[in-house]
């Protein structure tokens, strides 16, 4: 039985885009949807019998008609193509306040035929090749999970007590599970061992850790993971495999490969098994090109020729140049805009501008620091100041809070 995995599409991100005159809309949005629509097709074309979507549709809770309409657009055409596709709520689905719908729930209102929506249940399925067990561990908030008391609790213990709560529901989905059909955990968490990509630089007193342990002992035969960008494999037996996001998010991104798992469950040796490979989508390339100009270099010549030497037709570039003090003046921003024109977008050009005494940085970030999402510079900023553990904690839970407000 061939299943693909895939999760965190996150529609209606729009960094490093810009105007597309034919369409009126951000060309980003054609990037996401590009490689959407290369695993659709995949599917179609590759005897497919389920599509497992973990998670995590748009960038916003609230996405507009036009970024809702082209995610429907394409479950709508794998479900056409008579392949089941399975739903699962992630925390950018999720609801910003109690009552209102999540941004997936207009699929089993209209009880679209191939569509289903899973929580924490189990459902079987019946596909080309037989059925199938689906059990669903959505995005859970943690007032969802705790008490009020419990709420109150020091952030150490809470989050002990949120992480068993977690591996309860898992032990209980495991316990309803028939070891003679194949079974799948589709789940939006972060699993204990998980190696974040850049959307998330810090996740300390933030996320809900899932102890992996409980997973590895279950009698799930695959467990398909969203909410990490970064695809990986955290175990073999079952394998625990993080999808990944579809599409490049920013330069923290820039050096992992994108794309989604298709797993194959069969019977070996009287057991049921799977294995998996991971397929790449054709997404948008992002490339730091760095320059450092000699004390005889002629400044816009020698940044001129190090862009050529990289391949920038239709990459998003991040420039930074390390250069003397007294050269710095010498710099042509048109010559270099010139020699960058065959870029998509181009994300920055920095000066790191060296001095006798200290470096300066000028036109934006330190090369690590532009790779950080907020909550990552603050991270770094608290263990500057040697602030302790403990506090970081607390301050960048409140930091995160505050931010997911604005949002």
């Amino acid at each position: 039985m061939k299943i693909l995995h895939f999760a965190d599409v996150h529609l209606g991100m729009e960094n490093y885009g810009k105007f597309d005159p034919e369409t009126g809309l951000n060309s980003r949005l054609g990037d996401f949807l590009n490689s959407f629509e290369f695993l659709v097709n995949y599917a179609k074309n590759n005897n497919i019998d389920l599509v497992l979507f973990a998670g995590d549709a748009f960038k916003t809770r609230e996405p507009t008609p036009t970024y809702q309409k082209a995610f429907a657009s394409k479950i709508y055409e794998l479900a056409c193509a008579n392949i089941p596709v399975v739903l699962l709520v992630g925390n950018h689905d999720f609801p910003g306040a109690l009552g209102k719908a999540h941004t997936l729930e207009i699929y089993p209102t209209l009880n679209i035929k191939n569509v289903h929506m899973v929580s924490d249940e189990v459902k079987t399925l019946k596909t080309k090749h037989g059925p199938i067990q689906i059990a669903g561990l959505p995005w859970y908030t943690k007032q969802q999970l705790l008490t009020k008391d419990e709420m109150k609790l020091p952030l150490v213990k809470m989050h002990q007590k949120l992480s068993k709560a977690l591996a309860e529901k898992v032990n209980y989905l495991s316990s309803k599970i028939d070891p003679k059909i194949p079974s799948v955990l589709l789940a939006h968490a972060t699993v204990q061992g998980a190696t974040f990509g850049s959307e998330r630089s810090v996740m300390i007193g933030s996320d809900i850790i899932f102890p992996i342990s409980n997973l590895r002992h279950s009698r799930f035969n695959y467990i398909a993971l969203g909410h990490i960008h970064k695809h990986q494999e955290l175990s073999k037996h079952p394998p625990i495999v993080y999808a990944g996001s579809i599409e490049r998010i920013d330069f923290g991104e820039e050096k992992e490969d994108k794309g989604f798992v298709i797993a194959d469950i069969d019977k070996k040796q009287g057991t049921l098994q799977a294995r998996w490979q991971f397929i790449k989508t054709p997404s948008r390339r992002f490339l730091t090109v760095r320059v450092k100009v000699g004390a005889n270099d002629e400044p816009n010549d020698k940044v001129a020729t190090e862009i050529k030497k990289h391949d920038i037709n239709n990459t998003v570039v991040k420039l930074i140049i390390e250069i003397g003090e007294e050269k710095s003046s010498k710099l042509s921003e048109s010559k270099i805009r010139t020699a960058l024109d065959e870029a998509n977008f181009i994300a920055g050009i920095i000066k790191e501008v060296k001095s006798h005494e200290r470096t300066q940085v000028k036109n934006g970030f330190s090369d690590e620091l532009a790779s950080l999402d907020t909550l990552g510079v603050l991270e770094k900023y608290l263990k500057s100041k040697k602030v302790g553990k403990t506090h970081q904690h607390e301050l960048l839970k409140t930091a995160e809070c505050l931010i997911e407000e604005v949002t």
